[in-house]
């Protein structure tokens, strides 16, 4: 398991690495208040939010996704209009 250190956000290595995906594919910057679009805690900064999102996605019985793109699609969904990069 990865461990974010600041955090203290514990993911599995596939969620990790599906997250950093994310990350880079929409352009998430460092920072914070994409937390509470994700419905995981407010105090997240963006990157540990993501990863925390993805981590409880791949938890969840019967698996909510089949493919990477059914994560991506349900990722840019949750990101609020209008806001640029985040």
């Amino acid at each position: 398991m990865k461990h974010e250190r600041f955090h203290q956000v514990w993911v599995c290595e596939r969620a990790y690495s599906v997250a950093e995906w994310l990350i880079l594919l929409c352009q998430i910057q460092p920072g914070h208040g994409l937390a509470p679009y994700l419905g995981v805690m407010p105090y997240l900064d963006n990157h540990s939010a993501v990863r925390l999102w993805v981590q409880q996605k791949y938890k969840q019985r019967p698996p909510e996704f089949q493919t990477l793109g059914d994560v991506r699609k349900a990722f840019v969904r949750l990101l609020p209009e209008g806001k640029g990069d985040w």
